[in-house]
């Protein structure tokens, strides 16, 4: 079977040989719009020759990208001597025609074997043949010597939707991973020395470790590192603090691929540019028609945008002005990645909306690393600017952006949809009688069993205090009221602690679904109003709305 490196290199060298079969049309196309500008007159002369502009910039930046740097050279003379006629708003002189003229002759007789600058490399990055994220595995392993303590944690994070084996000897340890595959182990402190004994480097084993005890001193921490754990918990275990934990290795492990929205009018640069992004595992889209690209921004929700300047039909600063008058997209990163090298012009076109400007032709490695970075800080600052601080549910204001966008869904597709108010009873209790930091684990406590518990595609968000909402898209109302009254039924058996007293809680919901409600704010005033039916009813309950609730 082929690695990712020896897929990568294949699908460039087919992109190349693409490229070679394609060269003489363009170049039978540049010179039929050069016998045409000659003839011309008048506004016909000036479309030609922004054409032939155009021809050339693209040129510029393909022919070096697949490693032909004669093509890039003579495609630049010929971008330079065009250009300056179109910017100066001169005419060519004699010299400056038969200067083209024998431009496009050397062009046109390119002989592209033997004059290959380049052979492909891959990046120096580790390359991921998987464009979509890998599924979250929820099998945990609890590996634990009193049975007691193995038997309150699984009673606990079963309510959490984690599926979970537990294993009395640890000489069963290997073949158990084997068949489960966990994604967290979790495991006395006593066995720790004996697991770390055990070969697993020929089955390429990276599983984290939790280590537990009763203990809490130097000498047993030290002993739990030195045998890979990643994690230490103190006997009996918090349910909350087991809960963050393994939340935070998920995260590490199943982090969604980076979505890239390529704008290039020039083909083969596009796929070129999507090869090399997809080769690390990233999402890409490619629009060749800058006209078409607001419709994909809607359909792919891009998280960077990498753009030309120069395009038929829409300069790319003037994509970039029309993108920044969209509220959604204002904070989206858009990278220039054109061939123009005039430093006043790259800045002219930042000053539109653009945040930084990379020039072609462009090394993979650097691509991938000004992607990536820029792609990281962009979720950084927009997990800070949508997610709720004390649960990282999406907050109010983008749980309503997300709700009108799966209503628009809807209506191009055609399907189902439901929307859910939930709300913690007797709150007010929890924090008089517990305090707000307990009242905040139990907040949380019930953020994470609706992630768990519901689709990825689900969109689960807190619309502020004990308040939260769920948008349940493809969803019918029959389907809606049976998993949230499941996870209901669930959520009051999760045991939270408050020092030494345990006591549980337990939540209400509204539901309301769409067509039935057709807005957004229909949507939200018929769930919450069967939330008040709910609470009036005697709470731990679901209730559906119907018409009578608008």
């Amino acid at each position: 079977m082929e690695n990712a490196e020896q897929i990568f290199l294949a699908r460039l060298e087919s992109l190349r040989n693409d490229y070679i079969g394609q060269f003489p049309a363009r170049i039978q196309e540049i010179q039929a719009d050069w016998l045409d500008y000659k003839s011309a007159t008048g506004t016909a002369k000036d479309d030609l020759l922004h054409d032939l502009v155009r021809h050339a910039h693209s040129l510029k930046g393909s022919g070096a990208t697949y490693g032909f740097s004669t093509i890039s050279q003579l495609a630049t003379q010929l971008h330079t001597i065009l250009a300056n006629v179109l910017e100066q708003k001169t005419t060519l002189d004699v010299q400056e025609k038969k200067q083209i003229n024998i431009l496009l002759k050397n062009l046109k007789k390119f002989e592209f074997q033997n004059n290959t600058d380049i052979e492909f490399s891959p990046p120096l990055v580790t390359l991921n043949t998987d464009e979509q994220p890998t599924a979250i595995n929820e099998s945990l392993l609890l590996v634990m010597k009193d049975q007691k303590d193995a038997d309150t944690v699984v009673e606990q994070l079963v309510h959490y939707g984690y599926m979970i084996t537990i294993l009395k000897s640890i000489n069963d340890l290997n073949e158990t991973i084997q068949s489960i595959n966990p994604f967290a182990i979790i495991m006395d402190v006593s066995y720790c020395e004996a697991f770390d004994k055990l070969q697993f480097n020929e089955n390429d084993i990276d599983i984290p470790l939790i280590a537990v005890s009763e203990l809490d001193d130097i000498n047993t921490r030290l002993k739990s590192v030195r045998s890979g754990a990643q994690h230490y918990l103190r006997l009996p275990i918090d349910t909350a603090n087991l809960v963050d934990t393994l939340d935070s290795i998920s995260s590490r492990h199943h982090e969604e691929a980076q979505r890239i929205l390529i704008v290039d009018d020039t083909k083969s640069l596009a796929l070129f540019f999507e090869a090399t992004l997809q080769s690390v595992g990233m999402s890409t889209c490619v629009v060749t028609d800058p006209m078409d690209v607001m419709y994909k921004l809607l359909e792919f929700n891009p998280e960077l945008i990498l753009m030309d300047m120069y395009m038929p039909g829409c300069e790319g600063q003037e994509l970039a002005a029309v993108i920044r008058q969209h509220e959604s997209y204002v904070s989206v990163p858009i990278v220039y990645l054109s061939s123009e090298m005039n430093r006043s012009k790259q800045l002219e076109a930042m000053r539109h909306g653009g945040d930084d400007f990379l020039t072609k032709p462009i090394d993979p490695n650097h691509l991938i690393t000004a992607v990536q970075t820029r792609t990281k800080r962009y979720r950084a600052l927009r997990a800070m600017m949508v997610t709720d601080s004390l649960t990282g549910l999406y907050n109010h204001t983008k749980t309503k952006e997300l709700l009108d966008h799966d209503l628009m869904r809807c209506a191009r597709t055609k399907s189902p949809l439901v929307f859910g108010m939930i709300d913690i009873d007797k709150f007010k209790s929890v924090n008089d009688t517990y305090g707000h930091p307990v009242g905040d684990k139990v907040i949380k406590s019930l953020s994470r069993i609706l992630k768990q518990r519901l689709r990825k595609s689900d969109v689960v968000g807190r619309y502020g205090g004990e308040e939260f909402a769920v948008i349940l898209y493809d969803t019918n109302i029959v389907d809606a009221c049976r998993v949230m009254n499941e996870i209901r039924e669930h959520f009051a058996l999760v045991s939270h602690h408050a020092d030494d007293i345990e006591f549980n809680v337990t939540f209400s919901c509204g539901l309301a679904a769409y067509p039935m409600f057709e807005t957004s704010s229909e949507l939200n005033e018929a769930a919450d109003k069967s939330l008040y039916l709910a609470k009036n009813d005697g709470r731990n309950c679901v209730k559906v709305a119907d018409m009578d609730c608008i």
